[in-house]
Formats: C-alpha cells, structure tokens, sequence
C-alpha cells in the first residue's frame, strides 16, 4: 500500500547567482546564463551541470504568466530540441526585469531557433548588451511535484537533491541571504545551496527554504534546518 503524501503545487523560487551575457548569433536579444547553478554548493553532483546550464531570456516586457506558457508550448511544437522554460523576474541593471528561465537544451547553437520561435509566438526580448559577470536576483514561477519525506520537509520528486523545509512565516531576501551567510561561515556543515519559496495552496500559501544538498544527507539537512529555523526566530 502506497501511503505517500504528494504535493502538486505552483509556486516561486528566489535566489542570487552571478550571471553573465551568452553570445549567440541573433544580436538582439538579451540571453543571460547562471556562471555556477548552485553557488553555495561544492560537490560535484549537481544534476543540471550541462552546457548550457541555466538560460534567462529577458524579455522587452512583462508578460502574463498565461501569455508564456501558451509561448512555450507553440515553441515546443517547432522546436528541434527538448527543453523546460518558465516566467520569472531578474534584476538587471538594478531593475526587476521579466525574463524566461530555460534549461535543459543541449546546446548553445540551439539558442537563436529558440528566440525565433518565441518571437513568432509573440513573445519578444530586450536588447543584446555586452555585459560584466554580475550577481542577479532571480524569481521564477514553477509547478512542484513534491514528496512529503517528514513533518513540515519536501522533497522534489524529480530532483529528489531538493529538500523544501517550511517557515513559519514571511522573511525579507535581505534577512534570508544574513542568515545563510552566517551559517556558511560558523558552521561544521556549510556545503549547501539555499533558495526562497513559496507553495501556493488550497490552504493557504506555504513559506520554505529549498536545500540542495547531496543524496543520503539526511542527518546534516536536519541540521541545517534547525539553525535556520532557531535564527528565524531570534530574527523575527
């Protein structure tokens, strides 16, 4: 008898990566790519760890969530390659600026058939600039298929490195990146990746912290989580 407890789901990611400019042949459209996925971690697992890894096309402007997702499947119905795309925000330039995250194609050389196909499905993108590696603030909008693996812990049940552990309440980034920061640097275990999110549900919105952490780390996980969660509460 199966008594696992699934959770479909939307819901956001927020993280910082350092970003920089992908050259490509179509000049006119701004593509940015994550230099590291998963900057707090250190092993050599990361499953995305492809070329290209993580793409942000930054769109001319803010499109509806509905307005992308009927893009993307007009896109995949041309498209020569595979591939997952969802609407986000990242700032550049200091600016929150729309962009479409996408992963998983298998190569640069696929890049310009991509921005073509938005753009006969009515999506259009910002100006190429050249551009310095930089840090970027990074939303993006998602479906979550999610495990419940104990009280109050998810884990991704594609990307199962993904643990979600839930917060009690709403914390600024600003508060979230102090926090992590000095954890990294005071404690016996600081090999992991920490992101923001949030579950949208029937029972209302659900505020986390996504770990990516290695397989069979279960102890080090809940160790993490009970220092983020005592800082939470001196905190706020």
């Amino acid at each position: 008898m199966n008594n696992k407890t699934i959770l479909e789901t939307v819901g956001t990611i927020t993280k910082k990566e350092v970003l920089s400019t992908v050259e490509h042949d179509t000049d006119k459209a701004l593509v940015l790519e994550t230099m590291k996925p998963y900057p707090g971690y250190h092993g050599t697992t990361i499953p995305d760890q492809l070329n290209p890894t993580s793409l942000f096309l930054v769109t001319d402007r803010k499109y509806t969530g509905e307005k992308v997702i009927r893009a993307t499947m007009g896109v995949k119905r041309e498209f020569t390659d595979t591939f997952d795309a969802v609407p986000g925000q990242i700032t550049v330039f200091n600016n929150l600026t729309p962009c479409i995250r996408v992963k998983d194609i298998s190569g640069y050389d696929k890049i310009d058939e991509l921005i073509r196909l938005y753009r006969k499905n009515g999506i259009d993108f910002m100006k190429s600039r050249n551009m310095d590696p930089f840090y970027g603030l990074i939303k993006i909008r998602k479906y979550f298929t999610l495990e419940l693996i104990e009280p109050e812990m998810y884990h991704d049940t594609r990307t199962t490195q993904m643990i979600y552990f839930v917060i009690p309440s709403l914390v600024s980034w600003d508060v979230f990146e102090s926090i992590t920061h000095n954890l990294k640097i005071s404690d016996e275990y600081n090999n992991f990746d920490a992101a923001l999110g949030v579950f949208f549900t029937p029972k209302g919105v659900i505020d986390n912290i996504r770990l990516y952490r290695e397989e069979n780390d279960m102890d080090n996980i809940r160790l993490v989580r009970n220092r983020y969660l005592q800082e939470l509460k001196r905190v706020l």
